[in-house]
């Protein structure tokens, strides 16, 4: 367990003052086409971004990327987190992409494909190539009968 908590590595890594990290982070975890309107959804709606706000405060404070599942799932349930924008246009943060950055930050020896871009694990299949599985599985329960 590191004694830093992600934000201070963080900021620490990327050069940042650690009074920008929440909005420094904000901006690159937002889907690329919310980070286009995301300037114009502030000035109407000044709290659009709460829920967003803490998940990336409460994430800041981990030291240990285990716990993050934990935040997303607070993430999720959080009463500001809700709506079209939101939900079905991705007006929001990527809890995708914090995760990635959060992994990188606290398990730098972990940052190549560990993150599981380019492998999935099936259920009794050990893991596949994405996109491939589908077909693997299929083709395998044909040569099997």
């Amino acid at each position: 367990m590191t004694e830093k908590t992600f934000a201070e590595l963080y900021c620490e890594t990327q050069g940042i003052a650690p009074e920008r990290y929440t909005d420094v982070v904000l901006s690159r975890c937002l889907y690329p086409h919310a980070r286009l309107v995301a300037p114009l959804v502030r000035f109407l709606w000044p709290n659009y971004f709460a829920a967003d706000l803490d998940f990336v405060r409460s994430v800041g404070r981990l030291r240990r990327f285990r716990e993050f599942s934990y935040e997303v799932e607070e993430f999720a349930h959080h009463p500001a987190n809700r709506g079209f924008w939101r939900l079905s246009a991705n007006v929001r943060v990527s809890s995708r992409a914090l995760r990635r950055m959060v992994r990188n930050t606290l398990h730098p020896e972990m940052a190549s494909s560990a993150d599981g871009e380019d492998q999935t694990t099936a259920p009794f299949a050990g893991r596949v190539a994405k996109g491939a599985g589908a077909t693997q599985r299929k083709g395998s329960r044909e040569a099997s009968a």
